[in-house]
C-alpha cells in the first residue's frame, strides 16, 4: 500500500519492476553477478551446508548458492516482492533446483527460524532495511556458532559513475534534491567504507571483514543502458515527466554515458564492499 506520504511501498516498487528486470536479466544479472566470486569467498561455502539468502530478487545470489551447496545442501530465498519471486521460481525449475525454497517475507520482520543456518548472504539488499542494525541482530541469532554472514553493498558515488551521472542528467528534471543518502532506504545507503562493517561489530559480530570489490556492469549498447535506466533507478521520474522531457532525459542518459563505449558494447565500471562476519 501507499506510504503516509503517499509514495509507493518498496514492495509496490519491486513488484512493479520485476516485468524489466526479467526484461534485462542478461545485462543487470551479469552487473549483479560480477561481485558473486568475492562474496561467495567470503562466506566459505561448503557442500551440504544450509544457507539464508535474504533480498534474493529474482533468483540471485540464491539459485548459484544452491547449485553451490549441492544436493545434499538446503538454500532459503526471502524476498519482498511476490513478483520477483515468480521469476525467480522460473528459473529455479529450468534449472531443476529441488534444494532451493523460494519465500516471500519482509526483511524487516525476519527472525530466526527454528533450525539455523551455516551461512546468510545479503547481495544489494540491507541498504533498503528500515533499521540495518536490527535485521543485521535477527541475521545473527539465525546462524549457527560460527556461522557467517556475508553481504554485498555498493561503493562510494565516485567509483560508481552509473549512479553519479545518472544523477547528473536526471537533475534538471527533479522538483527537490534527493534526501540524504545514509538517512533513506537506498541503493547507495551504505556507500562510505567502514559503515556497514561497524554496523556489523555494533550487531555482535566478529572477526569482520571489509573488503573492496571492483565490478563493472555491460550492456549492448547505449540504448539498452538508456531504457535499463528509464526503467528501474530512474522509473518514478520517467513516469512523472511529459512526452518532450522523457526524450530529453532520455538523449542526457546516452550522452552523459557515450565515453563509456568499449567496441562493439558498453562497460561500466563500479565499485562495492564485501563485508563479512561471524556469529
Amino acid at each position: 500500500m501507499p506510504t503516509n506520504d503517499g509514495r509507493r511501498s518498496e514492495r509496490e516498487l519491486w513488484n512493479e519492476r520485476a516485468r524489466a528486470w526479467e526484461r534485462w536479466e542478461p545485462a543487470l544479472m551479469n552487473g549483479l553477478a560480477a561481485v558473486n566470486p568475492i562474496l561467495f569467498r567470503a562466506l566459505d561455502l561448503k557442500p551440504g551446508q544450509r544457507v539464508l539468502d535474504l533480498g534474493s530478487g529474482t533468483g540471485d545470489p540464491a539459485l548459484a548458492l544452491a547449485q553451490w551447496v549441492g544436493a545434499r545442501g538446503r538454500v532459503l530465498g526471502i524476498d519482498n516482492s511476490n513478483a520477483m519471486l515468480a521469476v525467480a521460481k522460473r528459473r529455479a525449475r529450468i534449472l531443476g533446483l529441488r534444494n532451493l525454497t523460494l519465500r516471500s517475507g519482509d526483511m524487516n520482520r525476519f527472525r530466526p527460524l527454528h533450525r539455523r543456518f551455516h551461512r546468510a548472504a545479503a547481495r544489494y539488499s540491507l541498504m533498503f532495511a528500515d533499521d540495518i542494525e536490527a535485521v543485521l541482530r535477527a541475521l545473527r541469532s539465525s546462524l549457527v556458532p560460527g556461522g557467517i554472514l556475508a553481504a554485498a553493498v555498493w561503493g562510494p558515488t565516485e567509483l560508481n559513475p552509473a549512479v553519479s551521472l545518472r544523477e547528473e542528467a536526471a537533475l534538471p528534471f527533479r522538483s527537490a534534491p534527493p534526501p540524504d543518502p545514509e538517512r533513506t532506504p537506498n541503493p547507495m545507503r551504505l556507500a562510505r567504507r567502514g559503515l556497514l562493517a561497524g554496523l556489523f561489530i555494533q550487531a555482535g559480530f566478529r572477526d569482520v571483514r571489509n573488503e573492496a570489490v571492483p565490478v563493472a556492469t555491460v550492456y549492448s549498447d547505449l540504448e539498452e543502458f538508456a531504457q535499463i535506466q528509464l526503467g528501474s533507478s530512474l522509473a518514478e521520474l520517467y513516469e512523472s515527466l511529459g512526452a518532450a522531457d522523457r526524450r530529453r532525459l532520455q538523449a542526457r542518459l546516452v550522452s552523459k554515458f557515450r565515453r563509456f563505449q568499449a567496441g562493439p558494447v558498453v562497460r561500466v565500471p563500479a565499485h562495492a564492499w564485501v563485508v563479512a562476519g561471524k556469529r
